[in-house]
């Protein structure tokens, strides 16, 4: 079994390698015409990647709940969730954060239009 220093180090990793993914999926999509498209695009791939979930059942350090879910579901016997237990987080925050998204655009629309209305002489 692995100690929680070696959890640490392989999270360090993966999220730089991660991290390198979200900059190259923006290098592909930053010309994109929609901004509202192109950031969701970009936060639901950072969710999917930096959503963690117990590595197993019975222990507590955590791992990517995408790969966690891959593992599971492919090496699925009869007792365990599959699929389930990766990703149900991934579609609790993925949800939440749309949401929340929508949320803050509207808000920011909302504000940024009474601003530039405002700043238009008469």
């Amino acid at each position: 079994m692995y100690s929680a220093e070696n959890y640490l180090w392989g999270w360090v990793a993966y999220s730089i390698g991660a991290s390198c993914l979200l900059f190259g999926l923006w290098l592909l999509i930053r010309n994109l015409r929609f901004t509202a498209v192109r950031h969701l695009i970009l936060l639901l791939s950072a969710i999917s990647l930096f959503t963690p979930v117990t590595a197993y059942q019975d222990d507590p350090h955590l791992a990517p709940a995408f790969f966690v879910s891959l593992y599971e579901g492919l090496m699925a016997s009869g007792d365990d969730m599959g699929f389930q237990r990766g990703l149900a987080p991934i579609l609790a925050l993925s949800t939440v954060t749309i949401f929340l998204y929508l949320i803050a655009r509207l808000i920011a629309w909302r504000f940024g239009r009474r601003k530039s209305g405002s700043s238009q002489p008469d």
